[in-house]
């Protein structure tokens, strides 16, 4: 019996304790304590059994006023934006992780995009494995690539901010009487495992060598979808609130075809307004199994699992993005052909590139489902179970 942290600092939504969830509970079912440190408890409820997880508060930058990098072209620049820019900052979020490892005394620690705890943790001796999207967990490479591959930046734009990251990561270290680091992502390379949560072909790094990918393991626990009554394809929609949100479902709605939308933080009055014989909202998750085999297309925000799950079971999916990592991870369902995306699409012009695959969906059927066929094997539990053995002995190492 041992005891396992997992950690999940930056990002928001469900999607980085949807991947943590089958991890947690699977590693308490086998006799571990495990806890929980997350940014954000308040939907901790939706993803964990608490019964089974001890959850607590992760220390979180406040984004305090102060310079940034923008936009944020490469990895260096995300940490420079989230602590990492402002020593006296890193070190207090730092001393804050530092002080969690000493409560808790983890065998075993778990990152998912947890660059503050994964750095403050080379003070300690627990084993340490990262989980999560290729996105959020770096290539070892010097220098660190562009991500946002439509601009083409002078490599002295690129570079900006680099440096004083890896000052104030090595000034830490000093603290702590750690060696210093040669490179940003060298902390992301010298861990015990590395779970990359994805598909190959969804890499955010494409050019990653040697990558260990897992799959996805989306949750299916919901209520059974009701659609509405409308005719034409069944659309389901996975929608969180966008500063277009509401042009883009007037226009929806405009289209009367048979939607059921997945509503992740829209306003009720919005709802309201836009709900119709041919649109109903939810406001719980549904069955996202059930869902998958019953809907005809699906539209989000790049939320990664969700669309991993169309693509699994064959359906095509257009993206509404709205961070960097949710673009480049619709560009590349795009170079699969199983979709399109609205990313950098004046709203206007939005719904017309949706009738453009509502119109001709032949082609991103096919290209799903050639993706669905390549994977037909993929057992997502087999998945996780490899991974709790590897973390089963990782345990076992440290007694």
């Amino acid at each position: 019996m041992g005891t396992v942290l997992l950690t999940w600092e930056m990002g928001r939504g469900l999607g980085h304790l949807v991947p943590l969830s089958p991890i947690a509970t699977g590693l308490a079912r086998r006799g571990h304590h495990v806890y929980l440190a997350a940014r954000d408890l308040s939907r901790v409820h939706i993803a964990l059994d608490r019964n089974l997880v001890t959850c607590i508060q992760a220390p979180l930058y406040l984004r305090p006023g102060g310079e940034a990098i923008a936009p944020a072209m490469t990895f260096a620049h995300i940490l420079y934006n989230n602590g990492f820019g402002a020593a006296d900052q890193l070190q207090a979020l730092a001393d804050a992780w530092i002080t969690l490892y000493r409560w808790v005394k983890p065998d075993l620690i778990l990152f998912d995009h947890s660059p503050t705890a994964l750095l403050a943790s080379r003070a300690s001796r627990a084993s340490k494995a990262l989980v999560g999207l290729g996105f959020f967990c770096p290539p070892d490479a010097d220098p660190l690539p562009n991500l946002r591959t439509w601009l083409k930046p002078d490599p002295q734009c690129l570079r900006q901010g680099e440096q004083p990251v890896l000052e104030n990561m090595n000034q830490v270290l000093h603290a702590l009487g750690e060696p210093p680091l040669d490179r940003i992502t060298q902390m992301y390379a010298q861990v015990d495992v590395n779970f990359l949560a994805t598909f190959p072909e969804l890499d955010h790094y494409p050019d990653r060598k040697g990558g260990k990918y897992s799959g996805v393991w989306t949750s299916t626990r919901g209520i059974p979808p009701q659609w509405p009554n409308a005719a034409g394809p069944k659309v389901y929609a996975y929608l969180k609130s966008f500063p277009h949100i509401a042009d883009f479902l007037s226009l929806l709605s405009g289209l009367r075809i048979c939607t059921l939308i997945y509503a992740d933080g829209i306003e009720r009055a919005i709802q309201q307004r836009f709900t119709s014989d041919a649109v109903r909202f939810e406001n719980d998750p549904l069955d996202l199994g059930l869902v998958a085999r019953q809907c005809d297309l699906a539209i989000m925000n790049g939320n990664h699992g969700t669309a991993i799950a169309m693509l699994l079971a064959g359906k095509p999916t257009f993206q509404l993005p709205i961070t960097l990592e949710q673009v480049i991870f619709s560009a590349a369902i795009g170079r699969l052909g199983a979709g399109l995306d609205a990313a950098h699409l004046p709203p206007r012009d939005v719904v017309g590139r949706l009738q453009t695959m509502l119109a001709s969906p032949t082609p991103f059927i096919q290209g799903a489902a050639r993706f669905a066929q390549r994977y037909a094997s993929f057992n997502a539990q087999a998945e996780v179970d490899k991974m709790l053995d590897r973390f089963e002995e990782l345990l076992n190492r440290a007694h």
